[in-house]
This record gives structure tokens, sequence and C-alpha cells, in this order.
């Protein structure tokens, strides 16, 4: 039983190599740009707030932390862009799980074989894990060779800890997508229903910022547990 499982894991995640590496580049290339650009960003930031006003200082009071290379960090990549862009490596990941082989056929012929269904569904999460640990680890390789190049202070640890933090987030995402691919078994829907949910949240998490009617529903985003220490 427990080599088919694994049989079926390895047989998802090469079919993912060139996935896997063309992720973990492009992820890991934004995170060296925003290294890279952190030196002159956090001088131009702090001539900035020097020469505003008082007041102005006390409302852009969160671009302080920015000056540091953490802060700027999860500011800019952690907290933005990357939350938004790597779930939809994993939720497409896991909506084809089941339902991408209903509809190519293949998935009466995998079944035909003496393996319990609940392996077709952890295979396919343990694919999806590993993926995504895969794309994560290439990011930390390739950001934090942007850290020592530029010479700024951010910890190996620090920066591990931040991406397995984002390994559990995206990985919530493409559970989703797996759980709603064996349900509904159709990979439009299996789609559409984490990326709306992610949508959702973002937008929550946003309108909580600007606006104090909307800071009591900021609990129902993830972005905001994400952003909050």
């Amino acid at each position: 039983m427990s080599a088919h499982w694994w049989l079926l894991t390895k047989q998802q995640l090469r079919s993912r190599v060139r996935s896997i590496a063309i992720w973990g580049v492009v992820i890991g290339a934004l995170g060296a740009l925003y290294v890279a650009l952190f030196p002159s960003m956090s001088g131009f930031l702090r001539q900035y707030l020097d020469q505003a006003s008082q007041q102005m200082q006390q409302f852009m009071g969160q671009l302080q932390d920015s000056l540091t290379i953490g802060g700027w960090m999860e500011m800019e990549f952690f907290n933005s862009i990357v939350p938004i862009a790597l779930p939809f490596m994993v939720i497409p990941f896991g909506a084809r799980a089941i339902s991408g082989s209903e509809e190519r056929k293949t998935l009466d012929m995998l079944l035909s074989n003496p393996l319990p269904r609940w392996h077709v569904v952890a295979s396919a999460l343990a694919a999806m894990a590993t993926s995504l640990a895969c794309v994560l680890g290439v990011t930390w390789v390739l950001t934090y060779i942007a850290v020592v190049a530029a010479g700024v202070g951010l910890s190996p640890g620090r920066l591990a800890s931040a991406l397995v933090v984002l390994w559990v987030f995206c990985l919530l995402f493409g559970s989703i997508a797996v759980f709603m691919s064996a349900w509904v078994r159709r990979s439009f829907l299996a789609i559409v229903v984490p990326t709306a949910l992610l949508v959702v949240m973002y937008v929550i998490g946003n309108l909580a910022q600007v606006s104090k009617k909307a800071e009591p529903i900021r609990v129902f985003s993830l972005f905001y547990t994400w952003a909050t220490p």
C-alpha cells in the first residue's frame, strides 16, 4: 500500500519538474530583487520621512518598519506579492488532482488497481506540499545569495521561518482545491472556489486597513492573520 502511494506521489512530482523550477526561479529572483533594492529604497524612505511634517510622520508611521531589511521584506515581499501569486501554483495543481484525471478519462484506469481511494488524495496532497517546499527552497537560496551580496542583516533563520509560514498559507488554498476536485469533480469549479476565497480575503484585508468600518471583519481574512506578528 505504501509503495503504491509513493509511486503516485513520484509520478505527479516528475510531471511538475519544469513548473517547480520556473516558479522557484521566478519567486526567488523576485526576492533577490527586493533585497537588492533595499539599500537605495531605505535611504529614500528615510530622507522622505525626515523631511515630512510631524503629522505626516505620524500618519505614515508604518513606513518606519520598512527602514529595516526585515520590515522591508515583510511589507513588499511576504505580505503583498507572494501570498497572492504563489497560491496560483498550487490551486490548479490541487484542482486537477482528481477531476483532471476524470476529465482525461484516466481515473477509472487508476482506480481499477488495488489501490485505496484515499491514497489518490493523499498522494496529490503530498506531491503538492513537496512541490511547494521545493519552490520555497529555491526561493530561500536565491534570496539569501542576494542578502549576502548586498551585505544586509537578514538572518537565514528569519528568512526560512517566513517561508515556512508562507508554505502553510499557500498549502491551505491548494488543499481546498484538492478536496473540491474530489467533491465536485470539475476542474473549473475546483479552481474558482479557492481562487474566489483568496481574492475575497485579500479585499477584506485591504479594506480593513483603509476603513475603520471594515475593521471588525478583518478576522475573516488570512491576510490579516498573516500580516499580524
